[in-house]
């Protein structure tokens, strides 16, 4: 298992596993509170309804009783006129054949007493085990009837005719607007229609929490519910809220998770990218150290015999410890950048000229290695104010790259342009290229692209970054245009003057 999947693991077993359980925990939590506060609340209204309902039960009981004690004389003005909404009250013996209203005003159709033939039935058996029933039932769509057999009176049997608005508004009405205070909102609606008939609310249009059928009034509910929001909706709103922190204290763990993998995987890579710009260093150094020793060596054994000869291994030393002192350099330079000391001095230079002196110094070594060299230099070029070591160290770098990268085909070509108020210097191979998803890593420190020659050979991995430093502090930039197998350009756009106040 490699470092990485262990950096993984052991986050996931610190941060990630944690959060996990604690996330669980709490939301099974606030689903078992949510649930308890939604019972009580539940048996709360439960209570609430079953009172409304044992009212509407007592008050019509109490009519009952008022009217079965007055039977015998008839006397049922008072009933009448202390309860406006009962419009009358009928009494009927039990088979049905004779039926008195009171009052009389008003007409019974003939066949009302053998409409409810079956209910009063129920009632008289009913009665007969002792137990006096109340049974509702709707005449018409504005009258309630509430049909009984009085227990004073075996023969005979007996209806309340009820105002159903009425009855809703001064009967129910008043005992909700007792319940309902401040607290509660409590409807009278239809059933079948939705309608609503009382509201001790002035808005109506409200999501009720409860609602339970009216014992005395067939087809009508009364419905409930929290005045402002109800512990339903607090609970629910607390726990989306509860929600919403997990859930945000998941990604912040998350995140921090996720950054310190990449910090520390960062780090580690940058520890191998270190441990290999040491071993590629030391080859680097070791190569032209030997080659200066070798060559040194021969003619201090006096075994070249020519003087021609003598003078290649003169020029072959010499060029070995100016690439021994670039290299070094190198390192000075970007251990330069790395603390901010790096200087730059500033002045007018011949762009043109410069690139002759450095092919001048890569002549030997470029014609040795069997590459093919063009030019295209605009003619005439303006100076421009740059810092000419550091650029001539930039062009090196690139062209030290070409070689080392340029494969079996041994090409190099470099050129310069002038494009309005910024110079441009190309420098381009028809080596092994670098992948797309690499091109913007290579200026990197340390960074050395992981497949194919771009990654067998050797090298510090400091010279783009060294490049990309200078190109910055000159106020320019530096572009890779390269695929695998078709070479790179990189390109260098410069500006030909650098304003007074850029230059500290």
């Amino acid at each position: 298992m490699d470092n990485t999947k262990k950096i993984f693991l052991t986050l996931g077993l610190i941060v990630l596993l944690p959060a996990i359980f604690y996330s669980v925990y709490e939301i099974s939590s606030l689903d078992e509170t949510e649930t308890m506060l939604g019972e009580l609340y539940g048996r709360q209204l439960d209570a609430v309804l079953f009172s409304v309902n044992q009212h509407v039960l007592d008050v019509s009981s109490g009519w009952a009783t008022q009217i079965e004690n007055n039977i015998a004389n008839g006397a049922f003005d008072r009933i009448l006129s202390d309860n406006p909404s009962i419009t009358g009250i009928i009494i009927a013996d039990t088979s049905l054949n004779t039926v008195a209203l009171h009052p009389r005003a008003i007409p019974v159709p003939r066949d009302w007493a053998r409409r409810y033939e079956v209910t009063f039935g129920q009632l008289i058996r009913y009665r007969a085990l002792k137990y006096r029933k109340l049974e509702p039932v709707i005449d018409t769509d504005s009258t309630l009837l509430i049909l009984f057999a009085p227990s004073s009176s075996p023969t005979l049997v007996a209806g309340i005719m009820v105002r159903t608005d009425r009855f809703v508004a001064e009967v129910i009405g008043r005992k909700l607007s007792d319940i309902a205070r401040n607290d509660l909102v409590l409807n009278i609606a239809s059933a079948s229609t939705g309608a609503t008939l009382y509201s001790t609310h002035p808005r109506t249009a409200f999501e009720f929490s409860q609602e339970r059928p009216l014992w005395i009034l067939p087809d009508h509910v009364v419905k409930v519910r929290m005045l402002g929001s109800t512990v339903e909706e607090e609970a629910r709103a607390r726990y989306r809220e509860n929600m919403t922190l997990i859930v945000a204290l998941n990604i912040v763990l998350l995140t921090g998770a996720v950054m310190a993998y990449r910090l520390i995987k960062r780090e580690m890579e940058l520890v191998a990218m270190r441990t290999d710009f040491v071993s590629n260093v030391s080859h680097e150094l070791r190569t032209p150290l030997a080659l200066i020793r070798m060559f040194a060596e021969t003619l201090e054994m006096k075994r070249v015999k020519t003087e021609a000869k003598r003078q290649e291994y003169y020029s072959i030393i010499l060029h070995e410890t100016e690439r021994l002192t670039r290299l070094i350099n190198n390192i000075l330079n970007f251990s330069r950048m790395e603390s901010r000391t790096r200087r730059y001095s500033f002045a007018p230079m011949d762009l043109n000229a410069l690139i002759g002196s450095i092919l001048t110094v890569y002549s030997y070594r470029l014609e040795t290695l069997g590459f093919t060299v063009e030019t295209s230099l605009a003619p005439e070029l303006p100076q421009i104010t740059a810092d000419e070591e550091a650029v001539a160290e930039a062009l090196h770098n690139l062209i030290d790259n070409a070689i080392k990268y340029s494969g079996e085909r041994k090409f190099l070509r470099i050129t310069t342009s002038l494009s309005g108020n910024t110079m441009r210097i190309s420098v381009q191979d028809h080596g092994v290229g670098i992948p797309k998803e690499h091109h913007s890593k290579v200026f990197e420190k340390f960074y050395r692209v992981s497949q194919g020659l771009v990654h067998t050979a050797k090298g510090s991995g400091l010279g783009l970054a060294i490049v990309h430093h200078i190109v910055d502090a000159h106020h320019g930039t530096i572009t890779v245009n390269s695929e695998p197998g078709h070479g790179s350009t990189f390109t260098i756009t410069l500006p030909l003057t650098i304003p007074q106040q850029q230059l500290s």
